[in-house]
């Protein structure tokens, strides 16, 4: 790596940061209704990058997850150029290393590498240890999941808003030359940035305060998240011990410090004898800054052994342990022995059991729905479940023709279905609620639930009783044999609180044990058609 000059590769590393967030942002935006029930991107291409999605996925599922084999590609990057993923392809790590070096003056603290690395190791070790017994959570912190969670649920859906609303402005003004104008301006962000549908999701203040949160820790210590938090950092950097390319200083040094104050990773570039491959994210600005020319980067097959962790045994015991018994104690989660009837699944999805040992929580499902309906979960499917996705009917509904989550999910957790599969997929039921219902509480008529059933043959028929005065009343009937539980009853019900319908997981097609056992009205059923 000596033919081209420090300074070149440095602005090579800043291009091609710029050229992956840009990347990743396009095609998180294109993670959105196209007016097909197909997405024309491969949206999910970074996580499927997930080096640490794919080593928990496997670990927590049993199963070799086929969809991110592309991880696989950045073991032999690693091991050959250290912490380049890290340095140079994360859209997260360039929004840190944006906020750490912007306006801010170098502090002595800046390139040292301090106890307090060793914290992201740690929560390594615990995301495995909960993984290896069947619980997937390293999405709450791995760097990936996290940016698309807090960019998808609370950041864009902002943005969105503000722009809808700046477009109504500009409609609402008299002049014509200036709708003309906004016209142009509707149809580029139309088809470029605006989402299909103005969504929200719950909880999307705590996701912005955390995103918020870590990059101003930027502010406090240099690249404060990949430095002591990052569990896939890491996992990089423990590849990168074992690396090839090192980095090595002559006695040109006039210990300066210059490579100190900009190094991003804390890995000791002014102490050759204690530089620290395992946290050098091959940024080159050490290289970059140096007067003297003192550094160079070669290949080498010598081992670093003078890199040390310093987790200490117990340390990693304790991790590991901690993560094993977390998943251990979660292991019969009451979502799972017990039925909630809220907890009503993405259509595709597995049991419950396995659902958790593979959703990373990276809100990809939720961001793609067309109605909204997907949101996260807090505390309904326990703690186990936080941040996975859950439909909630009054929101949205899940859409009769779309199988747009199954195309986005990275590890199965929602697997990919046909539009034929998807119409027979049973996602939960619809049961009415008679003091609620207008027809059964009121005696007036209603046919709201009726006509918005999707299904061929539809799966709400209505029987007559005599309504007040004597007039004949249609009160609605659910056939269970044919409904699926889509929730499109619930959201239009014209009762604006707690709807007279109302789905729950009862039924659902991926868990036995949650089949009805009684007998029900069903298609057989003689009733009265509309």
């Amino acid at each position: 790596m000596t033919r081209l000059s420090p300074q070149i590769r440095r602005n090579a590393r800043r291009a091609s940061q710029g050229l992956f967030l840009a990347l990743f942002l396009a095609l998180l935006i294109k993670t959105d209704y196209n007016g097909a029930d197909e997405l024309a991107y491969p949206v999910r291409i970074f996580l499927d990058a997930d080096l640490l999605v794919f080593i928990t996925s496997l670990l927590s599922a049993r199963k070799l997850p086929a969809m991110l084999f592309l991880a696989l590609l950045f073991v032999p990057v690693t091991i050959l150029f250290g912490r380049a993923f890290c340095g140079w392809i994360c859209p997260f790590g360039t929004l840190h290393h944006a906020t750490s070096f912007a306006g801010k003056p170098a502090s002595p603290e800046r390139g040292v590498k301090t106890a307090g690395s060793r914290w992201k190791f740690l929560a390594l070790l615990f995301f495995i240890g909960a993984a290896f017994f069947g619980l997937q959570i390293a999405g709450v912190l791995d760097p990936i999941p996290f940016l698309i969670r807090s960019l998808s649920l609370s950041v864009l859906p902002a943005i969105n808003s503000a722009l809808r609303a700046f477009l109504d402005w500009g409609y609402s003004l008299p002049s014509r030359s200036v709708s003309e104008v906004f016209d142009g301006i509707y149809s580029f962000l139309q088809a470029h940035f605006l989402s299909f549908r103005q969504s929200w999701y719950q909880q999307a203040f705590i996701f912005f305060l955390m995103f918020v949160g870590v990059l101003w820790l930027n502010r406090q210590r240099t690249r404060f998240f990949c430095r002591f938090v990052c569990p896939l950092g890491a996992l990089l950097g423990l590849l990168s011990r074992v690396g090839f390319l090192r980095l090595s200083m002559n006695d040109n040094c006039t210990r300066c410090m210059k490579c100190r104050d900009v190094c991003s990773g804390g890995a000791n570039p002014h102490a050759q004898d204690n530089w620290s491959s395992s946290e050098c994210l091959t940024c080159l600005n050490c290289s970059a800054v140096c007067p003297e020319n003192a550094f160079s980067w070669n290949f080498s097959f010598a081992r670093n052994t003078k890199d040390r962790i310093n987790t200490g045994r117990r340390s990693v015991l304790a991790a590991l342990s901690f993560g094993a018994s977390t998943a251990w104690v979660l292991k019969k989660p009451a979502a799972s022995a017990l039925n909630i009837p809220s907890l009503v699944r993405p259509p595709g999805s597995v049991a419950e059991n396995e659902f958790l040992a593979r959703c990373v929580r990276c809100g990809e499902c939720m961001k793609v729905c067309i109605t909204g309906g997907l949101q996260p979960t807090l505390f309904e499917a326990g703690i186990e479940g936080i941040w996975t996705p859950i439909l909630v009917p009054k929101i949205g509904h899940c859409e009769f023709n779309c199988t747009l989550c199954g195309q986005v999910c990275p590890t199965s957790a929602i697997r990919k279905l046909t539009p034929e599969e998807k119409r027979k997929t049973v996602i939960g039921l619809a049961f009415i609620d008679p003091s609620r219902c207008i027809p059964f509480a009121q005696g007036t008529p209603c046919i709201v639930c009726e006509e918005h059933c999707p299904t061929p043959q539809k799966a709400i028929v209505f029987r007559e009783r005599a309504g007040k005065g004597g007039t004949p009343v249609r009160e609605p009937v659910v056939l269970l044999d044919l409904c699926i539980g889509c929730g499109i009853c619930e959201s239009k019900c014209p009762i604006p609180d707690l709807a007279g319908i109302r789905i729950t997981s009862a039924g659902e097609s991926r868990d036995p044990r949650g089949m009805l056992l009684t007998a029900a009205p069903s298609a057989d059923t003689v009733l009265f058609p509309k």
